[in-house]
């Protein structure tokens, strides 16, 4: 296997690495290239009440999930 940008920005980034999430997140680096690959998306305005909010295109973070018992 080729250890390219995006296998570094990947692996740098998971912890269990390899897995499922992380041979996806490569195949989404490739595709849009290793330097644009984490770049937020331009703001979007979105006027509520008469203030503006700004709302980002970006990834919601996920909790880790705690096993009891």
């Amino acid at each position: 296997m080729a250890k390219d940008a995006c296998y570094h920005k990947v692996k740098s980034r998971y912890r269990v690495f390899p897995s499922a999430y992380a041979s996806g997140a490569i195949a989404k680096c490739r595709k849009v290239g290793a330097a644009n690959y984490g770049n937020s998306s331009k703001k979007k305005k979105k006027a509520v009440g008469g203030t503006v909010k700004f709302r980002s295109g970006g990834l919601a973070r996920r909790k880790r999930a705690v096993r009891c018992g």
